[in-house]
């Protein structure tokens, strides 16, 4: 049983919106990694509360995963504040996701926004 919410074109954009962070298992069910990467990703899900974790069916919602630029499964996207932050093909241990998701956490996205696009006054 999966920890993570199944996303598609009916909740996407409020998951987005809805909340500052979300992490997205976009995968293939043929996909030969799955059991190494999805029980990883399950534990973490139970553990980062503050946190959403969800997934896309790349069979299933083809169109979805294009529109997001997702070309190989899986691939791990990271969203904070709407703003995509990372897309990582290929799985993860569960140590180097535990380690990206206290920096995405920490990571202050109006501070980077400011940097990548400072204001001239």
């Amino acid at each position: 049983m999966s920890n993570a919410m199944e996303m598609n074109w009916n909740n996407i954009e409020s998951t987005l919106g809805d909340n500052e962070t979300v992490f997205i298992d976009c995968w293939n069910p043929e996909e030969p990694n799955l059991k190494e990467w999805q029980p990883a990703y399950d534990k973490a899900a139970v553990a980062n509360k503050d946190v959403v974790f969800a997934r896309i069916n790349t069979i299933e919602e083809p169109e979805l995963a294009e529109a997001l630029g997702i070309a190989k499964t899986p691939t791990l996207m990271v969203v904070k504040k709407r703003m995509d932050i990372l897309q990582k093909t290929g799985p993860l241990e569960e140590e180097t996701l535990l380690d990206l998701i206290q920096v995405v956490r920490d990571l202050d996205v109006d501070e980077l926004v400011l940097r990548i696009c400072p204001h001239d006054e």
